[in-house]
């Protein structure tokens, strides 16, 4: 899916300026790899859409956020890529980069930046975000649910190399890397007072299959008053 940055920006400055608008609701999803969020993500809009068919859909972001951020920012995707995988310059990277980049911008102000988006989304509201450190980053808006997608890793290995026809020992180094990147982000959003424990609700996805996670998320979600 394509996402147009500047026109949800903009709805979100005309939101912001209301005094009456709060932001959300959000629903994000955190996953470990080899857990399909988008599925899942697809199946809440569907039945979000048979419960309530006269109201505003519900839309969903992933990783493609990181193409708009960069285009923001005039920078390659990968310096984007680079600081979501929780990794900081050191000096000498920072000045080979600064002489080699036109725009050069800091690990700071690419992090700062990528969370201005992400709440651009939170606020914007009905939004499903995947992934992206969005439990983090939007841990304060009251009309919000963050989930956890998770599997026994043995079990994430086999559905893998299955679907990619590739080599156990190889999907394995790379789960684990995927793994290590995924909450090294996350951490790298906590602030000194938080307490670390950012998600509501953990889904075992070996044992409980979308339809069956999507009618608990949803049902948490009325209860918080998100729907």
């Amino acid at each position: 899916m394509r996402i147009d940055l500047k026109k949800y920006l903009t709805e979100q400055y005309e939101k912001s300026i209301s005094k009456d608008a709060k932001p959300g609701p959000v629903l994000t999803i955190s996953r470990e790899y080899g857990c399909s969020a988008k599925e899942l993500a697809k199946e809440i809009i569907y039945q979000l859409q048979h419960e309530k068919p006269n109201e505003k859909n519900w839309t969903w972001i992933n990783k493609e956020i990181f193409e708009n951020t960069a285009k923001a920012l005039n920078l390659k995707e990968k310096r984007i890529l680079h600081v979501f995988e929780g990794k900081k310059l050191g000096l000498v990277d920072s000045i080979i980069l600064s002489s080699a980049e036109k725009y050069y911008k800091s690990d700071k102000a690419i992090q700062k930046k990528m969370i201005e988006v992400v709440r651009s989304f939170a606020e914007k509201g009905k939004t499903i975000i995947i992934g992206l450190g969005s439990a983090v980053i939007c841990r304060d808006i009251e009309k919000s649910l963050h989930i956890r997608l998770e599997a026994p890793f043995d079990w994430r290995v086999k559905k893998l190399a299955e679907k990619y026809k590739q080599d156990i020992k190889e999907i394995k180094s790379y789960a684990n890397d995927i793994d290590l990147k995924r909450n090294a982000l996350r951490k790298s959003f906590l602030t000194k007072n938080s307490c670390g424990k950012v998600f509501d609700i953990t889904f075992n996805v070996m044992h409980l299959n979308n339809k069956e996670i999507a009618e608990a998320v949803i049902f948490m979600m009325k209860q918080r008053k998100m729907i």
